[in-house]
C-alpha cells in the first residue's frame, strides 16, 4: 500500500494505559526536557501488566537545523561519550521497577518537522536513538532537498511494500527478527510540494516515489 500516514497522527492508540504506575517516571521525564530541551510526555503505549511499552513525546523548540547544530556540538541529548545517556537512563528506570520497560515509540516536534521513530526489536530506540540523529545530520542536505525544504514530518523506519510480505514483516519484528540495518534504508517524508508522502533512500541519498509499509503498532 501506499504510505498512508494520516492514519497515525494525532490519533492516540485505544491500548494506551495510564493506569500502570512506574517507579521513578517523573524523574526520568525531567531529565529527558533537561537533556533534550523539551517539555516531555510519556506514555504507556500497552495493557499488560507486566510490561511497559513507553511513547515518548518531546516538544523542542528548535528547527531541524538548530537541532542538529546542537546535537553535533554534544549539547542536546546529553549524547557525548562518558555522558548519562539515554540509554543508561532507561536502565535507571529499569532498575526501579520489576517490570519490564522499553520504548514503544519516540516523537520528536520541532518547530519545523516531525520525526516519528517506531520501534522494530528489543530495545532498537534506545540502542539506535544517537546513530538515527546522526544520520538525520548526514543526510540533512539530501532530505532538505539540496536545503530549499525541510520535510514536515519524518517517518523513521518504512519498509518495502509487499502485500504477501507485510504479514510476515509484522511477525519478524514481533519476534525480534529486524536488525538496526532496517533503521537506515527507507524513511517516509512528508513536504508540502509533495501531494504524497515519498521515500527517502538512505543508500542511494535520493528521494523517489513508490509504495512502502508503515509501521501501526
Amino acid at each position: 500500500m501506499p504510505l498512508h500516514f494520516d492514519s497515525f497522527k494525532n490519533n492516540i492508540p485505544e491500548r494506551f494505559n495510564s493506569d500502570l504506575k512506574i517507579s521513578g517516571l517523573e524523574s526520568f521525564r525531567s531529565t529527558l526536557e533537561k537533556y533534550f530541551f523539551s517539555e516531555v510526555t510519556i506514555t504507556n503505549y500497552s495493557t499488560s501488566t507486566a510490561s511497559a511499552q513507553l511513547a515518548i513525546e518531546l516538544n523542542c523548540n528548535l528547527s531541524l537545523i538548530e537541532m542538529l547544530f546542537h546535537f553535533n556540538k554534544g549539547s542536546w541529548g546529553n549524547f557525548k561519550q562518558n555522558r548519562l545517556t539515554f540509554e543508561k537512563l532507561l536502565r535507571q528506570l529499569q532498575n526501579k521497577n520489576e517490570i519490564h520497560l522499553d520504548i514503544e515509540e519516540f516523537t520528536l516536534f520541532l518547530k519545523d518537522t516531525t520525526i516519528v521513530i517506531n520501534k522494530i526489536f528489543d530495545e532498537s530506540i534506545v540502542s539506535q536513538l544517537q546513530d538515527i540523529f546522526r544520520k538525520v545530520g548526514e543526510h540533512y542536505v539530501h532530505l532538505s532537498k539540496g536545503l530549499t525544504e525541510t520535510p514536515y514530518e519524518i517517518y523513521i523506519p518504512v519498509f518495502e511494500e509487499c502485500s504477501q510480505a507485510n504479514d510476515i514483516l509484522i511477525r519478524n519484528i514481533e519476534a525480534g527478527n529486524q536488525t538496526k540495518q532496517d533503521y537506515y534504508k527507507f524513511w517516509g517524508l512528508y513536504c508540502d510540494s509533495e501531494d504524497d508522502a515519498v521515500i527517502y533512500d538512505l543508500e542511494n541519498f535520493k528521494l523517489e516515489r513508490g509504495d512502502l509499509f508503515m509501521l501501526n503498532h
